[in-house]
């Protein structure tokens, strides 16, 4: 057995299962990818100060919210 498997060897490996033992192993990599999403950390909003003030830079506020009103 090589020391690492390709998709193509996986999915060959996965052939040889009946479909019962495909949709377990189907549910256990869904739920795998799902756990793997939920443990993102999330940003705190101290790290994110500022990340705007390029874009406001040159915006008069009281103008842009004057203008926000009329629509």
């Amino acid at each position: 057995m090589p020391a690492t498997l390709s998709i193509y060897d996986i999915l060959s490996k996965v052939k040889m299962l009946d479909k019962e033992e495909q949709l377990t192993l189907l549910e256990m990599i869904v739920a795998l990818i799902r756990k793997n999403e939920t443990q993102i950390t999330p940003t705190k909003l101290s790290k994110i100060s500022g990340i705007g003030s390029k874009v406001w830079k040159h915006t008069n506020i009281d103008e842009y919210i004057d203008q926000e009103r009329q629509w």
